[in-house]
């Protein structure tokens, strides 16, 4: 590597740490990989029939169908091995999956060993493996509702052989010190670490692989052999020792076919260990997909019997690494000791970055340092003083030898984890700049982007036959490109420097994502990316075209036919900017790319060797007789939903949240809304009222649903690390809007008490959408910032309703984002809409039960510590109220998810959140009642079964009469299983009964959100005699609704009841229990209701009780909830003086948006937050005029609202705000 404009200078070493100090403003501190021939070894194939010439393939697991009858059992481990991934590199050393010999599965039985030292299990045998380990194996193949159960072994080294071969910033959260601080020897947790996250099942928690639920090899030296949070399967084989090195896990399968894959997710360490190798894939097959594979008709979907898929597709799986190159690495990177040989360079070893590089140097007259990367918070505006750290003395300064050295550099960690790591060679199926042989015909591709941070807009261009040809294979190796000038001729749309579109290769048609098939085919065209040019828009410079777009974790099913492309090559093509959307160029490595050594760059690439982060892999198509074209036709016939046939989607999916019209294919509709207002959801709008759809796409009454403000934030200044200034990113919360008029976030990082609280339901068709069993949410997602976040949630999929730009500029969907994903992108200066129904796996597809998961909020601090709080203002609930502090105390997660940025530096830079699920307990059963005791010492002991283990409390009711109503007369800790109820000297009739209660969230931090659901109630136990008659029926039940707004239910009571039962009707639907009262028996009595939402009509009626059962129903009174109208816009005010008068005239006009007002409410005060000298006034509906006298030389601030019964519409501001009267 030339050292052009590179000055070596000797290193100091820290005496604290015994690394040496970087230098940062004089050195790269980035590292190159070798100089690899592009398209030398072939793509490795499922199987050992898919082994190239180095050996590579990815090892397919072989199922154990006996040790567990219905399940499908493996034995999986994770290794530590060397696999060479390239013929011009030596064997790179790497971490993954391996299947274990067992005695159903005994495979090859290979004795696994590292280095030629055999792989002990933890009871001391020798570990024989199925296959040898392989990058990216064991691939699992599953079938839908039938469970894959795994043993998951940690057979990584221990002791310092246990330490990763890539740095280890201990600074990142659960990296670094346990909850024993120093006391504990070791003290840090270990790098050995290792779990399973099945990404994309919808699996019970215990089994989800979250950061909390590693575990480390058997005989590990460590106060902390596992995570908090690691519960093994409680039907399987025990190994709760948490010293004994293993870890029994189990999926439901319990969704449509789709390509997922498994992978570590160790606090602290993710983004570490998938880099390593810890990666594998997992493809879930159904029966409606084996129908379009064999032609068969067994869903329904394919009467035909066409054989449309070509078969169950060919892996290409994704990354990009950078390797160590002995010969160059000390001159741009001369702080790297790391690798298989700490201290001594090792080509072929894997390189990750661990310099924090800032981007600014306040001492230089541009304010820049050339070789920074990013942004460094006590140099940026306005600059982070409450960081811990900040900048100390440069030990390199010397204004004379060395004029670039600035007197201060930052005071970061090292190794110090980088604000991305963007890769300079990419590999498919762990193999470098693979090529494949393919015949002219369709081939079926499943798409994984496995990188840690870097997206890839995927196209395909036929090889410049006229450029470069390898003379080791005589094939063509570059891609013919536009002139950066500009060429006449072209497509308006096709930007300049980019691929020629008269190369342009075969289409992609794409049928499913990481969610499983679409609602319909979609062909994609090869498309340069280009970028919102745009200036007067509030989103400039997001990307706006792109072909086959794929951030980090996102999949795409894909059909690609060759059969024109016969005896030609094909490159596969990426141009993704890296960062993304706002582009380095030194993380753009392409042939001919310009020298950035000045920089701190690579230079120039020559053609037919990397680094080329481009040109991802090459295609070549036999000169052999084409096959037909492939018929799109037919396999869009065989996706859409008809009168005769089901449709791919419907019959693979639970039905979509909110209808669009791109979903009428995919169930034989037309009627699903297609305007903005009916389809997405819009930039004003707080909740939606939407018409959800059946299993068969009919729609059905409208539901309203509130939006939940979620926000991201990832800008310096905004967000950052409070030890040392570096940036960050971090999840949160967007104010509600009637708390400020304008936009306010509130952020969180992992270590947080939990704000994501979601009711689990686990029988969608028992609980429609908006029903009060029902958890379905729209979540607004808020981002202010710079970068694209892939996010990803575990458990469930979600429905991208839309996009919307901080102007209002709406943004639907793209046609392959349709339908159901677990990972989305989120775009800068956006709202992005989802809407999610987590369904929680059922007691069909779970036989066990489920514990909750209770732990500490920051496992790695000890119980009462002080939280660190977010930056910049420190800790603020829900609702904005500032907290003091929060220390450290246990919660219940509930059953615990997470969900998170997929940019894997970006996860471990804390943009990561804890979704606590509420799912309700077993009810207790076996209840008896025994009546003991004389005169005033009656009592009547009631004993039950517990039979949850999730519940945390349990409450005993009483009434006088079998149907109610019931009166909560204790609630007791989880557990109990008795109570004695007092009842003195009564002869009364008495019934009773019990349920649990589990309720999760921060119970303890105020201000933070908590759910209590209930469990089924046991039986029902009478004391005592019956009464003869039911009482009357109540009379005069009159429902008035108020402000909030809430109903106020009034009847006049019927003096021999012992209680009252309130139901009512949403919308015309059947009648629920609201509420059972005790009885009045005199008067009237009277209820009010606040569980109202807008736009909704509510009727009630009431029924007495007593013990001899319940009355007929009193006469039902309805109220209607007019929607909130729509909120005036361009208020303005002027003022003017009134002849000589003291006064002045004051004028505000608006323009009337709303069709339902029934008036304007005005505000008047002389502060922004409305609380000195507020005047109230009100106008009449369609009123757009309202004027006042006012003081003269006096400050006012206006604003208006409209009104509608009991709701309003949002505060708008009259400008200019304020107004001085003359």
């Amino acid at each position: 590597m030339p050292e052009k404009s590179l000055v070596r200078t000797a290193l100091v070493v820290d005496p604290d740490t015994g690394y040496p100090v970087p230098d940062y403003f004089g050195t790269a501190n980035w590292a190159y990989s070798p100089p690899l021939r592009k398209f030398f070894d072939a793509l490795p194939g499922l199987g050992t029939g898919g082994a190239n010439a180095l050996g590579q393939y990815i090892p397919v697991a072989v199922a154990d169908k006996t040790t567990y009858p219905g399940s499908d059992y493996y034995e999986i481990a994770v290794v530590e091995f060397k696999e060479q991934l390239h013929s011009d590199l030596p064997p790179t050393t790497l971490r993954g999956y391996v299947q274990l010999s067992a005695t159903v599965v005994p495979g090859a039985q290979i004795a696994l060993t590292y280095n030629g030292t055999p792989i002990l299990k933890g009871d001391g045998t020798q570990a024989y493996g199925v296959d040898a380990p392989h990058y990216l194996g064991p691939a699992i193949i599953a079938t839908r509702d039938v469970p894959v159960r795994i043993k998951f072994y940690n057979l990584l080294p221990t002791g310092a052989g246990g330490d990763l071969f890539i740095p280890v910033d201990t600074t990142v959260m659960g990296a670094g010190h346990g909850p024993l601080g120093h006391q504990a020897m070791p003290m840090h947790y270990t790098q050995n670490r290792a779990d399973i996250h099945l990404h994309g099942n919808n699996t019970v928690w215990i089994s989800d692989g979250t950061p909390h639920q590693w575990i480390t090899p058997a005989g590990e030296d460590t106060p902390y052999p596992e995570g908090v949070s690691v519960v093994n399967v409680p039907d399987m084989e025990n190994v709760d020792d948490p010293r004994d090195g293993m870890q029994t896990l189990y999926y439901t399968n319990a969704q449509s076919a789709r390509l997922m894959f498994y992978h570590d997710h160790s606090y602290g360490i993710t983004r570490l260990n998938v880099y390593a190798g810890e990666a594998a894939a997992y493809l879930l097959t159904d029966q409606v997909e084996q129908d379009l594979i064999n032609g068969t008709n067994k869903s329904g979907v394919n009467p035909g019997l066409a054989k449309i898929l070509p078969e169950i597709g060919i892996p290409l799986v994704i990354q990009d690494k950078t390797f160590v190159d002995a010969n160059t690495i000390l001159a741009t990177d001369p702080t790297w000791v790391w690798g298989t040989t700490p201290g001594t360079p090792n080509t072929g070893d894997l390189w990750y970055p661990h310099v924090y590089s800032p981007a600014q140097n306040p001492w230089d007259m541009t304010g820049v340092n050339p070789f920074g990367r990013w942004m460094y918070g006590p140099w940026f505006w306005p600059p982070t003083t409450n960081v811990k750290h900040q900048p100390v003395p440069n030990p390199y300064y010397d204004p004379v030898n060395a004029p670039g050295q600035p007197p201060m550099i930052p005071a970061m960690p090292f190794p110090s984890m980088p604000g991305e790591a963007f890769m300079d060679t990419p590999i498919v199926n762990g193999t470098a700049y693979p090529y494949l042989e393919v015949e002219p015909k369709a081939y079926r591709f499943r798409i994984l982007n496995a990188a840690d941070d870097r997206f890839f807009n995927l196209q395909m261009y036929v090889a410049d036959p006229a450029g470069n040809i390898s003379p080791d294979t005589g094939y063509a190796t570059e891609v013919k490109m536009v002139s950066a000038a500009g060429t006449p001729g072209l497509p308006a749309d096709w930007p300049s420097g980019v691929p020629d579109p008269s190369a342009k290769g075969p289409d992609w048609i794409q049928i499913g994502t990481e969610g499983g098939f679409l609602p319909s085919p979609v062909v994609i065209p090869s498309q340069p990316i280009t970028w919102n040019l745009n200036a007067t828009t509030f989103n400039a410079g997001n990307v706006n075209q792109h072909s086959l777009l794929l951030g980090t974790a996102e999949r795409a099913d894909v059909i690609v036919d060759f059969s024109q492309y016969a005896g030609q090559t094909l490159i596969l093509y990426n141009d993704a900017p890296a960062a993304f959307p706002a582009a380095d160029p030194r993380y753009d490595y392409y042939t001919g790319n310009p020298d950035l050594t000045a920089e701190g760059g690579a230079p120039s690439t020559q053609p037919g060797y990397g680094p080329n982060i481009r040109t991802i892999m090459q295609i070549r198509v036999a000169a052999s007789a084409p096959a037909p074209a492939y018929d799109i036709t037919a396999l869009e016939a065989v996706f859409t939903k008809t009168a005769t046939k089901r449709g791919v989607f419907e019959a693979s999916h639970d039905p979509i949240i909110m209808p669009q019209a791109a979903y009428n294919s995919a169930y034989n509709v037309t009627d699903l809304p297609a305007n903005a207002a009916g389809a997405y959801v819009q930039l004003h709008e707080f909740s939606k009222t939407f018409r959800p759809i059946d299993a068969s796409g009919a729609l059905l009454l409208p539901v309203t649903l509130p939006i939940e403000p979620k926000a991201l934030q990832d800008e310096m200044g905004e967000v950052y690390d409070l030890e040392y200034g570096r940036m960050s990113g971090m999840l949160g919360l967007e104010f509600p809007v009637t708390s400020s008029n304008f936009s306010q976030f509130v952020v969180y990082g992992y270590a947080s008490p939990p704000v994501e609280i979601i009711k689990g339901t686990a029988n969608l068709n028992a609980a429609p959408i908006g029903s009060l069993n029902d958890g379905t949410q729209i979540w607004k997602i808020t981002h202010n910032g710079v970068d694209t976040h892939t996010i990803h949630t575990h458990l469930f999929s979600v429905q991208l309703i839309n996009r919307v730009a901080w102007d209002g500029a709406m943004l639907p969907p793209d046609p392959n984002e349709l339908g159901w994903k677990e990972t989305f992108r989120v775009n800068p200066l956006e709202h992005t809409i989802i809407a999610l129904r987590p369904n929680i796996p059922s007691t069909s597809q779970v036989p066990f039960e489920v514990p909750n998961s209770v732990r500490l909020i920051d496992p790695t601090m000890p119980e009462g510590a002080v939280l660190t709080p977010p930056p910049p203002a420190g800790w603020f609930d829900p609702l904005g109220n500032p907290i003091n502090q929060v220390t450290n105390h246990y919660v219940n997660f509930g059953w615990e998810y997470v969900y998170h940025c997929h940019i894997l530096a970006h996860e471990e830079m804390d943009m990561m959140h804890a979704m606590v699920f509420a799912v309700p307990p077993k009810a207790p059963t076996n209840l008896v009642a025994n009546l003991f005791g004389n005169g005033l010492d009656r009592r009547v002991v009631l004993t039950w079964m517990d039979t949850s283990i999730n519940e945390t409390s349990v409450t005993v009711q009483r009434a006088a009469s079998s149907a109610g109503p019931w009166t909560t007369i204790a609630t007791l800790p989880s557990g109990s299983i008795s109570y004695t109820d007092p009842i003195d000297i009564t002869n009364n009739v008495y019934y009773y009964r019990v349920f649990a209660s589990n309720t999760v969230g921060d119970t303890i931090t105020p201000g933070f959100p908590t759910m209590t659901v209930d469990s089924d109630f046991s039986n029902v136990v009478q004391v005592g005699q019956n009464q003869d008659q039911p009482p009357a029926a109540p009379t005069n039940l009159t429902a008035t609704l108020l402000n909030g707004p809430q109903v106020s239910l009034t009847w006049y009571n019927t003096n021999t009841e012992t209680g009252y039962v309130v139901e009512r009707s949403n919308n015309g639907e059947p009648y629920f229990t609201l509420v059972t009262l005790p009885g009045n028996n005199t008067g009237n009595a009277n209820y009010t209701d606040t569980d109202i939402l807008p736009g909704n009509n509510y009727t009630y009626r009431v029924a007495a009780v007593n013990a001899a059962g319940l009355s007929a129903y009193s006469n039902t009174a309805s109220v209607s909830l007019l929607t909130v109208p729509a909120a005036p816009s361009n208020v303005t005010v002027t003022a003017k003086r009134i002849g000589s008068s003291f006064n002045d005239l004051v004028t505000l006009t608006w323009n009337d948006n709303a069709n339902n007002e029934t008036g304007y409410r005005i505000q008047r005060a002389n502060n922004a937050t409305f609380t000195i000298g507020r005047v109230t006034s009100m106008v009449g509906a369609n009123t757009t005029t309202y004027q006042t006298t006012v003081s003269r030389y006096t400050i006012y601030y206006f604003r208006v609202q409209a009104i509608s019964g009991a709701e309003r519409s949002a505060w708008v501001n009259a400008q200019p705000l304020p107004i001085i009267t003359p």
